[in-house]
């Protein structure tokens, strides 16, 4: 990491003796995080002892901004303290470019932006940054983007291939194929909509006559994004469908929807009563029966159903769904913020458990999953500096452990304490 900060710095150095400040612009963060996990993610086993780790990561990037063009670039380094030996040679972390792009100025309203980028709309429900994860989230691709004073629009297109080959080669990565999209953004005074198409191809690996042979298949995601605002109140509500076909060639007919309300009473106060549904499917379905689980595919799904992540976050995929509904209060004092989220969770379909073990008849569980509550407080050491702590506590039930599969029946706690900075984000270049 040292050599590509060292690279960017000097490159920045001799940009700089040619140009003025506002045509190029350092950008940089480091953030680590210590993290105590008593069943994150999922219930601990009765043979298994809370875990505790401490990560990082650290970006260093520049933006050169000229008339025609901007070039965005970011590399970063994640790691976990302690996973290479202090006198090992470092080859553990995770360096990377995180950002590696080129926008292109058509004219006034038109650009087209191609290369690594983060893909970020809405409320991050279906497409999202993902800052929350050491790694973030982002995308190799081409964005052809619309923007005057109300209208905003972005049609964009992936396509991932595992190497370069001359000849077709399946793609093996835990990835999407390829993606094609089109989001579009209106915005009045107090009222805000927007709509999205995805397109969204999946590689499957099947067996056809003893050989292994793969195919994409496709599906497709719809759907709006509104919200209205005044002085003290807010609404928010978004709605997606889902159809074609899942990953595994299952015929898919699925949905998302939510809505929520803020009260704001004063500046220091906000209170959020709200919910939300991803449809499931039942236990009982086969491997011919439709699919009818919702997936949000690259949204920012820490934000959603409660910090422990128990749900969307690399796990309850192609599963029962979910029922989410919530109150939260949020209040700001000075350079502190105080957050708390309650949580009440129940299955979208049927969770089956048999009556006798290993066959005979199934019966339908009670569909409560249990009740979390999320607690965080937040400290704005200085303008660039933040630090974040955090406690949630997850009370769930005999459907959650059948459902998550554990046989412990204790509660599950996370606790988190964050330090974010962002050492340019003041800085001018003379």
């Amino acid at each position: 990491m040292k050599h590509i900060e060292r690279a960017v710095l000097i490159s920045v150095l001799i940009l700089s003796s040619f140009y003025g400040y506002s045509q190029l612009d350092i950008t940089g963060q480091y953030k680590a995080r210590a993290e105590y996990t008593n069943g994150f993610q999922q219930p601990l086993m009765s043979n298994q002892d809370p875990g505790f780790f401490i990560s990082q990561r650290a970006r260093l990037g520049v933006i050169y901004k000229h008339e025609k063009f901007q070039f965005d670039f970011t590399a970063q380094d994640i790691r976990t303290w302690g996973e290479t030996s202090h006198l090992a040679i470092d080859n553990n972390g995770l360096l990377s470019v995180y950002e590696a792009n080129v926008s292109l100025f058509l004219n006034k309203k038109w650009t087209l932006k191609v290369g690594r980028q983060p893909i970020s709309y809405d409320n991050q429900r279906i497409f999202g940054a993902l800052d929350w994860a050491m790694q973030g989230r982002r995308h190799d691709g081409a964005i052809l983007q619309f923007k005057d004073s109300t209208w905003s629009l972005d049609i964009g297109a992936t396509y991932n291939q595992e190497s370069a080959s001359n000849i077709q080669i399946p793609y093996g990565i835990n990835d999407y194929k390829t993606f094609q999209y089109l989001w579009a953004n209106k915005s009045w005074k107090n009222f805000n909509a927007s709509v999205l198409f995805l397109n969204n191809g999946m590689q499957q690996f099947y067996i056809e006559d003893s050989v292994q042979k793969n195919r994409t298949n496709f599906s497709q995601t719809m759907g709006t994004h509104l919200e209205y605002k005044r002085n003290k109140f807010e609404i928010m509500a978004y709605g997606y469908y889902q159809m074609g076909f899942a990953k595994n060639n299952q015929t898919l007919s699925a949905y998302n929807v939510s809505l929520e309300g803020t009260f704001k009473p004063n500046k220091s106060w906000g209170i959020t009563l709200g919910g939300e549904i991803l449809s499931g499917t039942s236990d009982e379905a086969t491997i011919n029966d439709r699919n009818e689980s919702f997936t949000p595919l690259y949204g920012t799904n820490h934000a959603f159903n409660g910090f422990m992540d128990y749900f969307y976050v690399g796990n309850h995929g192609n599963n029962v769904g979910l029922m989410d509904g919530y109150l939260k209060a949020k209040y700001s004092k000075g350079k502190y913020t105080f957050g708390l989220a309650n949580h009440v969770f129940y299955t979208a379909a049927d969770v089956k458990l048999p009556t006798i073990p290993f066959g005979g008849t199934f019966v339908a569980m009670d569909p409560y999953l249990g009740y979390e509550v999320d607690f965080t407080v937040k400290y704005q050491f200085a303008d660039e500096v933040t630090i974040q702590a955090g406690y949630s506590h997850l009370f769930g039930t005999r459907t959650m452990r059948e459902l998550k599969g554990v046989d412990n029946d204790n509660t599950s706690g996370w606790a988190y304490v964050m330090l974010t900075v962002k050492p340019f984000k003041n800085f001018k270049l003379k």
